[in-house]
């Protein structure tokens, strides 16, 4: 009489529920890190223009310093589209016109690159303000 043997291979790898757990956990873990990432990267652009901000008031008062009087020559080539290099997220302008002692820097959002971020304004006195709905009442660079 023969025997009849089982023989049973181990099986190595990953069945398919395995992976398909694995990925619904990427997925949900990529759905809550996606948002935070996206208001982390709009937050570091704000500060970079906020940094530029800072450079183009400290320019003005170095002209000023130069000419020895407020005019709107103490602008040229500093408003425009923000960053130079790149996509352009800001649009910065000058007020008042003609430039006086009582200037302000206003950084305003473009369309479609910087959602509900707001416009951005530093002025004469180092007043920094950050406008979504609210007007400024002081330092809120935030």
């Amino acid at each position: 009489m023969s025997t009849i043997t089982k023989v049973f291979k181990q099986q190595y790898g990953f069945t398919l529920i395995e992976m398909m757990i694995v990925v619904a956990i990427i997925g949900v873990l990529a759905a809550i890190a996606y948002p935070s990432y996206q208001q982390y990267i709009i937050k570091t652009k704000r500060t970079d223009m906020m940094s530029e901000m800072q450079n183009i008031a400290a320019q003005i008062q170095s002209r000023k310093l130069g000419q020895g009087s407020y005019s709107n020559a103490l602008i040229t080539g500093l408003g425009g589209e923000y960053p130079k290099q790149g996509d352009a997220l800001y649009t910065v302008s000058f007020t008042p016109d003609p430039l006086t002692s009582e200037w302000e820097i206003i950084a305003t959002p473009e369309d479609g690159q910087m959602a509900n971020d707001g416009d951005l304004s530093l002025n004469y006195l180092g007043v920094k303000c950050r406008t979504t709905v609210t007007p400024c009442t002081g330092n809120n660079w935030n």
